[in-house]
């Protein structure tokens, strides 16, 4: 199992980062900003103020020769995202996962949304396991790598959106 933390603060307050990033018409444009197709969001309100988001996608990745045997380079992820009710002191939590059909793996990991004196300050923790004999090390960090870059692209695009709603 491969793990990776990766953190971004925004200049907005976390009531509002949350809101648009459990934004189903938000989740859809970002996704397809940054590659993805077919992408379907449903998201519910659950009890206290959180939500579930479950976001279906397909999405290409870039595989290596050795990979190639086993993985399709297209594959459809299914992302199940439960946000928390914000704690008291204003904190937003937010357990997920991800699985890719018809791939031996599954990233999970917590979402943390932490007030600032200027805004929040966004943590991810990320869990990746890929069941694979002899390569499956070799894939999670492939896959780490990946999904950092992604991250790091759905951090910019959720910037630029904040920019734009309050300029």
């Amino acid at each position: 199992m491969v793990k990776v933390r990766l953190e971004h603060d925004y200049a907005a307050d976390v009531e509002t980062v949350y809101a648009l990033i459990s934004d189903p018409g938000f989740i859809e444009r970002k996704y397809v900003a940054i590659g993805g197709r077919d992408v379907a969001v449903d998201r519910s309100e659950t009890d206290g103020g959180g939500c579930e988001v479950v976001t279906k996608r397909t999405i290409s990745v870039d595989l290596p020769g050795f990979a190639k045997k086993v993985l399709t380079p297209s594959q459809t992820a299914i992302q199940v995202e439960r946000w928390e009710p914000a704690t008291s002191s204003g904190e937003r939590v937010c357990r997920y996962t991800v699985d890719a059909q018809g791939a031996p793996s599954r990233i999970e990991g917590v979402h943390r949304l932490v007030p600032t004196g200027s805004g929040c300050h966004h943590t991810i923790d990320i869990d990746a396991k890929i069941n694979i004999p002899l390569i499956g090390g070799r894939l999670e960090k492939l896959a780490a790598d990946q999904g950092s870059e992604d991250i790091a692209k759905q951090f910019a695009y959720t910037d630029e959106a904040l920019a734009e709603s309050h300029g």
